[in-house]
């Protein structure tokens, strides 16, 4: 059997050409066929992946964390340390009422 080219290609146009091979109800065949075989592929996968997940299997690469810098720890505690301490700054701060007074003990603390 010699299969050429031009053949080929006239034979793969009418089989999409309208006219007499028009068929709804295979055509909603198909496509519902379609539709359920990727329906099936897509639970069978999730269901795979699910179960693969509670058995605590990685699910792709999974690389040594990092090793942890005693240097920047020390230094992110330190910052956060004076943030408090700053924070504590603004809860009570000091204003100068200068109807009271203008010594400098006339300082009036407001909690904020």
């Amino acid at each position: 059997m010699k299969l050429t080219l031009p053949k080929f290609s006239k034979n793969s146009a009418g089989a999409f050409k309208y006219g007499d091979r028009l068929n709804p109800s295979r055509d909603w065949f198909i496509l519902v066929t379609i539709f359920v075989v990727l329906l099936l592929a897509s639970l069978a996968w999730n269901v795979w992946l699910f179960d693969r997940v509670t058995k605590g299997d990685a699910i792709g690469n999974a690389s040594a964390p990092a090793p942890l810098n005693p240097a920047s720890i020390d230094s992110v505690q330190a910052l956060f340390e004076a943030r408090a301490i700053k924070e504590t700054d603004y809860k009570n701060t000091h204003f100068v009422d200068p109807s009271v007074s203008s010594a400098p003990s006339a300082s009036v603390e407001v909690p904020l």
